[in-house]
């Protein structure tokens, strides 16, 4: 078809739309009750996306209900097991006292006589030192040295141990989730880093040819006295 024609048989069909249409009473109801379908249908179809919307709503209120359930639950044990614990070091503390101050009877311990060559290793509970009952001083502070300061008498890699990893808590509390990421983009490329170099740095009997470096052929030279 030529584009006049074309032409033609469009002004011809918006001709025939814009004519007006007689429509039969049995039309009109036909087309009246189509028209209350489709604005049923779609009245419908709205109202199962607003309910389906609902229903994950509840869901996952339920869900943090839940977890809020279970996470009060665990504080509630946690603090149960800390008040028994406090129990029981107050009771042990208040026998200390008792036992110290107020003269109690002490189980009588085996003593080493002189002509007894076997040894005593047994020891008394009540002689170690190292665990206090009293919470002032069971939880001890730990001095923390900005810079280079170390305790004397204390092992320094222990120490500075101790000090990386408190350093290291208190930078992960204060870091945002943006810094978090890129700290472990950061230490996931110095381990490649490392494991390539570790790749590179193999003896040169465990490298193919094309693998090896200047400082491998030297030292390949060098193993078999060879000069050049």
């Amino acid at each position: 078809l030529s584009l006049e024609e074309l032409l033609a048989k469009k002004k011809a069909a918006e001709a025939i739309k814009s004519k007006p249409v007689f429509l039969t009473k049995e039309q009109r109801v036909a087309e009246a009750l189509k028209r209350r379908q489709e604005e049923v249908d779609r009245q419908r179809k709205q109202q199962e996306e607003e309910r389906k919307i609902i229903e994950a709503i509840q869901a996952s209120r339920q869900d943090d209900t839940k977890k809020d359930d279970r996470e009060y639950r665990r504080n509630r044990d946690r603090e149960k097991e800390d008040e028994k614990q406090r129990d029981k070091d107050k009771e042990k503390e208040q026998d200390a006292i008792r036992e110290r101050y107020l003269g109690l009877v002490k189980k009588k311990r085996r003593i080493r006589r002189l002509n007894d060559r076997k040894f005593v290793f047994d020891w008394d509970a009540g002689e170690d030192t190292s665990l206090d009952y009293n919470s002032l001083y069971k939880e001890r502070h730990q001095v923390q040295f900005f810079g280079r300061g170390n305790l004397a008498g204390i092992d320094i890699k222990a120490q500075k141990r101790d000090q990386s990893k408190f350093y290291g808590e208190l930078l992960e509390k204060r870091r945002t989730e943006a810094e978090k990421a890129q700290e472990k983009v950061r230490l996931k490329k110095v381990r490649r880093r490392e494991e390539k170099q570790l790749w590179d740095d193999r003896h040169w009997t465990e490298k193919e040819i094309s693998e090896m470096t200047e400082r491998d052929w030297r030292i390949f030279r060098e193993d078999y006295n060879i000069t050049i």
